[in-house]
């Protein structure tokens, strides 16, 4: 299990202290589901920047600028314990044929590693997790757009759900059978997403956001603060203007890993690292 959150503010409504403390926020609430590593990706000057630690997000020594305008961060629980090599751990760097960068972040676990590079003429990387398999078939693909980001997703077995950011302050938001929690605070001009419902009330709880999420008909598009919903086989991306442009694709249903490790709590037991050690076992 892993956990992912970030936001775009897209209206410039956030003040640096207020951008940080949401930061914060969500770090403590997100912190729950993986302390083994964090990382964070964000654009600055029009350069992509990525932090990571084999840490976790209250520990790791991150710094972003006051005026970041959409951040994608991650936390990691390592069930093969190698994330204390540092190349391990999310945020990963990828670029796509006409040489667009970008970083993405993973929450799941992949399966058939093995024969899909077979299948896709992919070499086994010295990068041990299996999220950086997404990278890899990413960057056989002429350029990044939500029908590339379909035609990956459609390759892909096992369960999951991944952001990406790019150099244009594009974040893409492809979700499997992991659920992702979007919310569109319209007034402010701002999105928020992070892994689960509860993670992000706890930390709304804690803003001055909070009351108007709690005082609005999340339910309904009219309302000035409504829920995004993301759906299995949706891909949505969002500009930095606020923009959506909305793509799916046909998720894998009989290779999926239907596990409570990525979908609410922590259950690291020996049981289940001995069920999933083989998964990709190569």
């Amino acid at each position: 299990m892993c956990g992912i959150f970030g936001f775009v503010n897209y209206g410039d409504s956030l003040s640096g202290v207020q951008t940080k403390a949401l930061y914060t926020t969500l770090a403590k609430s997100c912190i729950v589901r993986g302390a083994h590593a964090a990382g964070i990706a964000y654009v600055r000057s029009g350069t992509l920047h990525m932090q990571k630690e084999a840490s976790d997000l209250l520990s790791a020594d991150f710094d972003f600028p006051h005026n970041t305008m959409t951040l994608a961060a991650h936390c990691r629980l390592s069930l093969k314990k190698d994330y204390i090599n540092n190349k391990n751990n999310h945020p990963f760097e990828g670029r796509t044929l006409d040489g667009a960068k970008y970083a993405i972040e993973h929450n799941g676990i992949l399966a058939g590693l093995r024969e899909l590079r077979k299948l896709h003429g992919i070499e086994k990387p010295d990068i041990g997790t299996d999220s950086y398999f997404i990278a890899q078939l990413l960057d056989t693909k002429p350029t990044l757009t939500t029908e590339t980001l379909k035609e990956v997703c459609e390759a892909l077995r096992g369960s999951f759900s991944f952001v990406i950011l790019d150099e244009k302050n594009d974040l893409y938001i492809c979700r499997g059978d992991v659920p992702i929690y979007l919310v569109h605070f319209k007034r402010r001009r701002l999105y928020l997403y992070a892994s689960t419902r509860d993670i992000f009330e706890s930390a709304a709880a804690e803003t001055d956001l909070w009351y108007e999420y709690k005082s609005s008909n999340l339910e309904v598009a009219a309302s000035t603060v409504n829920i995004v919903p993301l759906c299995k086989g949706d891909i949505l991306r969002l500009s930095p203007k606020g923009e959506t442009a909305w793509a799916s694709f046909s998720f894998h249903e009989a290779s999926a890993i239907h596990h409570n490790w990525y979908m609410h709590e922590i259950t690291e037991t020996e049981a289940l690292k001995a069920q999933l050690e083989n998964l990709n076992n190569e």
